[in-house]
């Protein structure tokens, strides 16, 4: 178990909670009100859009399963399964809490510490293009970063004989500005390639269209990816949301 966890009030802002989140390097939040564990909140919980006004009690999972020290394995990962839940807080004889298991806890018990929660590059491209608030890019930009990871955002509006420079041109300025590539030619033709392989998905399904978009790229080991997510039709908003992912090797 983690005998460290994260604890919050129920009027918390959500704004807060992803803070802390990420400061603690944990993936789970207890709610206590009056030494009471009253809900938990895991980190897909605060990834809900144009939910700025929220706090801890509009989010939290309210159905709370407490275990104690000496619960087996089998028994607790049962449990995390059957409730749907994040975690199991475990308290004591006194039924005073004492720590909380999550399924990465049982995981890392296992194989080591690892950093099991870690997404690829592409999927993190994906989350940041498609967020919709200023507070959630920086979210996601930290979150970002705490993988080691590089990355940028930017939006383009452009007519379809525009479109695809645009796409490019703004994509590589946007990298090139916040670090997440230098000006090493290949560097950019990286991006380039990656804005390609994005466009052209989109391409096929809507030709000579120009449109609206919000792009992210994001820089692993070895590899960039960048998501293109936005609208193609006059004044943007005549089509539905759609989203395309490319990458390339660096």
């Amino acid at each position: 178990m983690n005998e460290d966890p994260v604890v919050v009030s129920p009027d918390t802002p959500i704004g807060e909670l992803r803070r802390v989140l990420l400061n603690s390097g944990n993936t789970v939040i207890l709610v206590m009100d009056e030494d009471q564990v009253v809900g938990i909140i895991g980190d897909r919980d605060l990834l809900r859009p144009d939910s700025e006004h929220l706090t801890a009690k509009d989010v939290m999972n309210t159905r709370v399963v407490k275990v104690s020290a000496d619960c087996g394995i089998n028994e607790a990962c049962s449990l995390l399964i059957d409730v749907d839940t994040p975690g199991l807080p475990v308290v004591d004889d006194d039924g005073v809490l004492i720590g909380i298991v999550s399924a990465r806890d049982i995981v890392g018990g296992m194989i080591g510490e690892e950093s099991l929660t870690k997404i690829s590059v592409e999927a993190a491209s994906i989350y940041l293009a498609m967020t919709r608030s200023r507070e959630y890019e920086r979210y996601w930009l930290d979150k970002i970063r705490s993988y080691g990871y590089r990355g940028a955002i930017t939006q383009v509006g452009a007519s379809a004989d525009r479109l695809a420079a645009k796409l490019r041109e703004s994509m590589i300025a946007a990298a090139a500005a916040l670090g997440v590539i230098s000006e090493d030619p290949r560097e950019k033709i990286a991006v380039s390639n990656a804005v390609r392989d994005a466009f052209i998905q989109l391409s096929i399904s809507n030709p000579g269209l120009g449109g609206g978009f919000k792009m992210a790229v994001v820089r692993g080991e070895g590899r960039v990816s960048v998501a293109i997510f936005g609208r193609f039709g006059h004044a943007l908003v005549d089509g539905p949301e759609q989203l395309a992912v490319g990458y390339s090797i660096i």
